[in-house]
């Protein structure tokens, strides 16, 4: 046996080279390298550090504390972690210092007696990792189009603004942009937008936050801001736009902007989201009053009516649920691998109100009224109703091996009796298996309440459906999110999908969300496939199915 120690150490030898993560023995209070394996040469490059010195090998590292950490942990005995540490390294000989990001322990060594004799270094270089997770966070937090903030950022950082104030509240909207959309095409909006956006940007004070929060609206906070100070501000912007004269696609265009200003933070005034509903209703009645202009709002002027014309969203939508004039449209997913697995179809139910005069409104007409004076949850238990009804209508037969996706909110999901009210159904329609059904959850909605929509989400999958995560990516801030909600599929929201095709790094992020959502066995749906074009590249990335325009149009279902 004696003669098998040789053997032994060599093969620990080895295993200590050959480990993916850096190691090194560091002896003495001088630091001097004793042992370091491949992944740490890989780390620092290539140079001759065994027997040497650490601040003599390694100076750059002096300047940026790790000399300090390591001294702290020889003399105290207590270890040191550190998560995604930058750290410069002179990795070229006489080469740039380079940036990378480390996770990193320090572990003290003892003797038989317990006294510190050295260090054990180890960790993992998490430079790739780290970048991607700040990437895809920035890409949570901001507009895809325009580079400015998202909706959900501003509604965050709205949300934390303190109670001292005043602070105003910025809503901006293009004037007529919906014709330049209408009559020239998406891409001359989208350029509109952005020398738009990149005009207003130019106004931003460091204290200020802009954001688009919507197709052509955009929100403001100005902290310490009283109403004065905002109109001069609002109008500075408005009249920036006003001399603009954008050029897309070889036109010039004329742009305006109505602003509407509330003040949030002192005492008598609104809160901080009260005065964003102010905001917008002051900013509709700007445009009301001639467009190009700005309008201050409180709780107590012409807002009032303005908000009773909008209003009429509501009450379109009240009636045609009334008198049972939503009407069901399905688009069906398809597998971007056929033939690899027999697999149900999937269909995505997607609602219609038939008007008065026979022709199909669309859903951007209604849904954000009920979003916005609380009639959505009324509407999906209508829509589920009638989804409900027609697969008991068609009986097992007629819908075997078929999965229906119903989109609901985020705020009906949450709400305590939703679970019932599904598991109500499913006794009413005995003919409906609950493997039909998969309920899809704008990422949005559902993370303002993640705790409420996850314990419904399990309570539901208790009984067999399933959950997709829709438009992933518009305004998650983390995919540590994904960790927590019980999901089979999720959906990439179309932008980044059309990205791939206009932007350097729109297959990157898109391959990025399907390794993560495949890590965690969950399946992707790439939505707004609108070109053939991108189907390929979906599937080299690796996407399972693919939506849009490209594959199927939505079709009449339920008579």
């Amino acid at each position: 046996m004696p003669d098998l120690i040789p053997e032994e150490m060599e093969r620990l030898h080895r295993l200590f080279r050959a480990a993916p993560g850096f190691m090194c023995v560091l002896q003495g209070e001088r630091h001097v390298f004793a042992l370091a394996n491949d992944a740490y040469y890989q780390l620092i490059g290539h140079r001759s550090i065994i027997g040497g010195v650490l601040a003599d090998v390694l100076p750059e590292v002096i300047w940026q504390g790790f000399l300090d950490k390591l001294d702290r942990v020889y003399r105290t005995g207590e270890p040191f972690v550190g998560r995604a540490i930058p750290i410069q390294l002179q990795r070229i000989p006489s080469g740039e210092l380079e940036q990378r990001y480390i996770d990193l322990t320090y572990q003290p060594l003892r003797d038989h007696d317990e006294q510190i004799t050295g260090i054990f270094a180890q960790g993992h270089d998490v430079t790739e990792a780290h970048e991607l997770a700040q990437k895809l966070a920035y890409q949570a937090a901001h507009d895809p189009l325009t580079g400015l903030y998202n909706r959900r950022e501003f509604t965050n950082r709205l949300e934390a603004l303190d109670g001292s104030g005043p602070h105003a509240i910025l809503y901006l909207d293009i004037d007529h942009f919906k014709i330049i959309n209408d009559r020239y095409g998406h891409s001359a909006g989208d350029a509109v937008l952005l020398q738009v956006a990149d005009a207003l940007r130019a106004h931003v004070e460091d204290d200020h936050l802009l954001a688009r929060i919507g197709g052509d609206e955009f929100a403001m906070i100005i902290p310490d801001c009283d109403t004065d100070a905002a109109l001069n501000v609002a109008h500075r912007l408005r009249a920036t736009v006003q001399d603009l004269h954008p050029v897309a696609c070889g036109r010039h265009y004329s742009t305006s902007l109505s602003v509407g200003i509330a003040i949030c933070g002192q005492r008598d005034e609104a809160t901080p989201k009260e005065a964003l509903g102010l905001a917008d209703s002051a900013c509709y009645l700007a445009k009301e009053k001639g467009r190009n202009r700005a309008q201050v709002s409180s709780s107590t002027d012409e807002e009032i009516s303005l908000r009773r014309r909008d209003m009429d969203g509501t009450t379109l939508l009240a009636e045609a649920i009334e008198k049972d004039q939503v009407v069901l449209h399905a688009q069906q997913i398809f597998s971007l691998h056929p033939g690899e697995q027999k697999e149900p179809k999937f269909f995505e139910v997607l609602a219609r109100i038939r008007g008065q005069d026979g022709s199909l409104i669309f859903p951007g007409a209604f849904i954000p009224a009920a979003e916005r004076y609380g009639a959505v949850e009324r509407l999906d238990h209508h829509i589920i109703g009638k989804v409900f009804a027609h697969l008991q209508k068609l009986g097992l037969e007629g819908c075997d091996s078929a999965c229906y996706f119903v989109n609901v909110s985020g705020i009906t999901l949450a709400s305590p009796g939703f679970a019932s009210f599904v598991e109500g159904q499913l006794t009413a329609n005995p003919e409906v298996s609950p493997s039909l059904i998969c309920f899809e959850v704008t990422e949005t909605a559902a993370i303002s309440n993640v705790r409420g929509v996850c314990e419904t989400m399990n309570k539901l999958i208790g009984v067999g459906i399933r959950f997709a995560l829709d438009d992933f990516g518009s305004g998650l801030s983390s995919f540590a999110y994904l960790q927590d909600m019980p999901v089979q599929f999720v959906k990439i929201d179309g932008e980044f999908i059309k990205g791939i095709l206009t932007k350097p790094t729109g297959a990157a992020i898109v391959e990025a969300v399907v390794k993560v959502a495949h890590i965690m066995n969950m399946q992707t749906i790439a939505e707004s496939v609108e070109v053939t074009e991108l189907i390929p590249q979906l599937r080299n990335i690796g996407v399972d199915y693919g939506q849009g325009f490209a594959l199927q149009r939505p079709a009449p279902i339920g008579g």
